[in-house]
């Protein structure tokens, strides 16, 4: 009987550790990710795609947003309808290289953040807008002049 109850106990704080190193990591996590928000300068890595008109699709490939305080370099896919398309074009997807745009963040009470990119001199998206969770998991919507807007879910990390 003894045995059983140390046993219990055992297990009973291994778990409670367990969980306590869970929440330390998850503290960590949250820091870094205030931390890199904070610096302007992070890399959102796209996981899935939601097109306005189709079901949503898993992305294999690295595709990014990537912020700095001087430039914003997108390399993004694009599933959707576009109402007009540039004369000889090809490359559908959304891919660009700016340093001429306008950055507006706010932070949430909740530790989140809302991140609006307008991107100027570039016909693939007009605005670039982020939802971005303490930690780290994020939403981008990206909307454009001649394609209906396309969401992405992903993560952030450090550029």
């Amino acid at each position: 009987m003894k045995n059983i109850s140390k046993i219990l106990f055992l297990a009973f704080l291994s778990t409670f550790l367990l969980s306590c190193l869970t929440q330390k990591e998850k503290e960590e996590n949250k820091s870094e990710i205030t931390k890199i928000l904070k610096a302007n300068s992070f890399k959102f890595i796209a996981q899935q795609a939601l097109p306005m008109r189709m079901t949503a699709v898993q992305l294999t490939s690295e595709y990014t947003l990537t912020v700095s305080p001087d430039s914003i370099n997108c390399f993004l896919p694009y599933f959707g309808v576009a109402t007009q398309a540039p004369y000889g074009g090809t490359n559908n997807a959304i891919e660009f290289i700016t340093t001429d745009f306008t950055y507006d963040k706010k932070s949430n009470t909740d530790g989140s953040y809302e991140i609006t990119i307008i991107p100027k001199k570039t016909d693939k998206a007009t605005r670039l807008y982020l939802n971005i969770s303490a930690s780290g998991y994020a939403s981008l919507n990206v909307s454009s002049n001649y394609r209906d807007p396309i969401n992405f879910n992903g993560v952030i990390v450090k550029r």
